[in-house]
């Protein structure tokens, strides 16, 4: 097998693994965790919160490790990083040492996916990276589909959390192991830069922009966009955190909590892979606010609807309305202040979305007060209503005098 072709494979198969076994599961497996060992809603959401900061506190650290040691050790190191949190996780009695594993699972995420995987793939396939990286991320949304199922499914054989947590620190090690024999990187890695850039080329990543980050920054417009995608990332983590818990909670049991994750993930991929091509015929301002409506409405009905049929609707709303809505924020920020600044404009949009962490602890302290997680979504409904007309109302291309970049934006199509 052509070496590139196979580092495509393991690469994409390490974004499966730790989005399956991390985000979209965790939610499932913590549900059984609270039930056994007697923990708080609250305890428990503080738990994803870690694994959530730990990812992206620790995202600055592949492009450095992949300079000194090179992509596949940072990736076996990354392997390793996850086992050892899977197998700390599986042995847990103590709520301190459970903090340890999700900051272990978020380091490990970092290490594997997908800042080294889509530097492999830029300079393994120079020429038709971007189809390579479509692939690539096609396969971590897949990781989110089959997470819950594939947990419940051990779960439900073995009758123990635990032995989901051993099973999972096993593939890591095999996982690191496959890296070491398979990852090679096509050019040594000089400089950070080098990894942070890459994937760039091929998308206009290149030319002037009549916008500085800084003046960027001060913008109406990046400020609402930045506000819009925090709001979405909150509510989609805590989503991820609560979820299985409040499909428990009408006694239908957690089985049906895990395919409504899996509803959920399925819609938000669908929905992700048809907004780039909407976006040509459709203001993504419109897909934008329109995503945002269908995930309050997603939350009204889990406030007042408590059947099973209302849940897996709302998985599906909610879904469609975070991937309409997260990928029509980014290629605004692309239209609104060109390609040149626009990986700086994400970093700083993306690093306000931090305070998603806060979004499952708030949902488990309501929870642990009043017993449901209804007031929670009644709340993070008021928070995407609040996104919404913020948006429909106030968010405009910004204008500099002389700046064609934003009339052209207006245009593209127009709002």
């Amino acid at each position: 097998m052509p070496r590139n072709l196979l580092v495509m494979i393991i690469s994409s198969l390490g974004f499966f693994f730790v989005t399956a076994t991390t985000f979209t599961s965790l939610g499932y497996v913590l549900y059984t965790m609270v039930a056994e060992l007697g923990w708080s809603q609250a305890a428990a959401g503080f738990s994803f919160s870690l694994l959530g900061l730990a990812c992206g506190l620790s995202s600055p650290l592949p492009p450095m490790m992949m300079k000194m040691f090179g992509t596949r050790l940072t990736m076996a190191f990354g392997a390793l990083v996850l086992a050892v949190g899977f197998f700390i996780a599986s042995g847990i009695q103590a709520l301190g040492f459970f903090f340890v594993a999700t900051s272990l699972m978020g380091i490990g995420f970092s290490l594997i996916a997908p800042s080294p995987a889509v530097y492999l793939l830029a300079t393994w396939f120079p020429n038709t990276s971007a189809r390579m990286i479509g692939i690539y991320f096609m396969a971590g949304a897949a990781g989110g589909i089959a997470g819950p199922l594939i947990v419940e499914t051990i779960v439900g054989a073995s009758g123990s959390w635990r032995m989901h947590w051993i099973v999972m620190a096993i593939f890591a090690l095999i996982y690191g192991l496959i890296c070491l024999v398979g990852i090679r990187d096509a050019m040594k890695v000089e400089s950070v830069e080098q990894v942070t850039n890459a994937g760039a080329s091929g998308h206009g990543a290149t030319g002037a922009s009549p916008w500085t980050v800084r003046q960027a920054l001060l913008t109406p417009s990046f400020l609402i966009l930045a506000f819009a995608m925090m709001v979405v990332q909150t509510v989609v983590t805590t989503m991820h955190s609560a979820l299985v818990a409040h499909v428990a909670s009408l006694g239908v049991g957690a089985t049906a909590g895990a395919f409504a994750m899996s509803l959920l993930a399925f819609a938000g991929t669908v929905a992700k892979g048809v907004t780039g091509a909407l976006s040509e015929k459709v203001a993504p301002k419109h897909l934008l606010v329109g995503g945002l409506a269908l995930q309050c409405g997603a939350m009204l009905m889990l406030y007042l609807v408590r059947v099973e049929p209302a849940v897996y609707g709302a998985a599906v709303l909610f879904g469609i309305g975070w991937g309409l809505s997260w990928l029509s924020a980014h290629i605004l920020l692309l239209r609104y202040f060109g390609a040149a600044i626009a990986g700086d404009m994400t970093a700083m949009a993306t690093m306000a979305t931090t305070f998603a962490v806060l979004g499952p602890p708030f949902a488990g302290n309501i929870a642990d007060t009043t017993g449901s997680f209804a007031t929670a979504f009644l709340a993070f409904a008021a928070l995407l209503a609040l996104a919404f007309f913020s948006t429909a109302f106030l968010l405009r291309a910004p204008r500099r005098p002389g700046d064609a970049l934003a009339e052209s934006a207006e245009l593209m199509p127009a709002e």
